[in-house]
């Protein structure tokens, strides 16, 4: 029998099913996407810029779905018993979503139109005005203006990169955080439209740190943190922690009680590349419950 699981606060665990029943599961493992067919597991992932859906096996064998969903989306509306619609205005259903993965995953190189075509002529077609693709990004926002920014540009040679998000959702814990990461990525990485670091974002993995770790004094020689990032670069000392604990004062307004810190991997973009030579690589996504926004910081240098 078909079961859908059907409460989105369960999204919010890394360990999530979202949807079963005697062919397939749909979920989270580790808080990364993935559905199983027939007992074979696979992973589901997305480019960062397009809208492409990637699914890869446990042999590492990876098809690409054009024009297709971005997976976390696919799981907190299935969670929340809704529906997804892709780009030819085809209305999925969990059970759908599932048949078409199955249907890709041997492909290698699919577009969504073809893959659909394992519904035949029984296609449940929605027939919005526009169709438009759910790719997740309007679930967060990068704030453009906030008082932090006047105070950060005050320190040009800090090699640590800022961006604000607010959610424009419900919060939902793990997730949430990887979009205001997605949502700061659209921002860092790019210039003028153009791309200017390669990141494939559905390969961040993230684990919840305590605010003392994240305030920690800076160790030299030891693995980057947020407060050695900010005072010393590679090329010199050149702040103060009075510099440290003013531009905090100005991110955390309403102190630090009230935040939600993850520390994310740095091997998905080549933003973190310079880093990984020496200095060090360092990715955190802030909520702050208080003001229901996150701060995104990057770090990476080389000497």
């Amino acid at each position: 029998m078909k079961e859908s699981k059907q409460n989105s606060d369960r999204v919010t665990a890394k360990d999530t099913e979202v949807y079963s029943d005697s062919r397939y599961t749909l979920g989270l493992k580790d808080g990364k996407p993935y559905f199983t067919a027939d007992g074979k597991k696979y992973a589901l992932t997305c480019h960062p810029y397009e809208p492409c859906l990637y699914i890869t096996g446990e042999n590492g064998f990876m098809t690409a779905v054009h024009n297709s969903f971005e997976p976390f989306s696919v799981l907190e509306a299935f969670a929340e018993g809704g529906t997804v619609t892709s780009i030819t205005g085809f209305e999925y259903d969990a059970e759908d979503f599932c048949r078409m993965a199955e249907y890709a995953k041997d492909a290698g190189d699919i577009n969504i139109d073809d893959a659909e075509k394992i519904f035949g002529n029984r296609r449940k077609i929605k027939t919005p005005e526009k169709p438009e693709v759910n790719d997740g990004l309007s679930s967060s926002s990068a704030v453009a203006e906030d008082p932090f920014y006047g105070i950060i540009a005050e320190y040009p040679d800090r090699v640590t990169d800022f961006c604000i998000v607010k959610e424009d959702v419900g919060y939902r814990g793990y997730q949430s955080h990887w979009r205001a990461l997605k949502s700061a990525c659209k921002i860092l990485f790019f210039d003028e439209g153009e791309t200017i670091w390669d990141y494939d974002i559905g390969n961040a993995d993230g684990a919840e740190i305590s605010v003392s770790e994240f305030l920690a004094p800076a160790a030299r020689g030891k693995k980057l943190n947020y407060r050695g990032a900010f005072l010393h670069p590679p090329f010199g000392d050149c702040y103060t922690d009075s510099d440290f604990e003013r531009i905090n004062a100005v991110l955390f307004p309403n102190g630090t009680d009230n935040l939600e810190i993850y520390k994310w991997t740095t091997d998905w973009s080549d933003y973190f590349d310079d880093g990984h030579e020496w200095w060090g690589a360092l990715c955190l996504t802030v909520y702050d419950k208080s003001l229901d926004r996150f701060a995104v910081i990057l770090a990476s240098a080389t000497d």
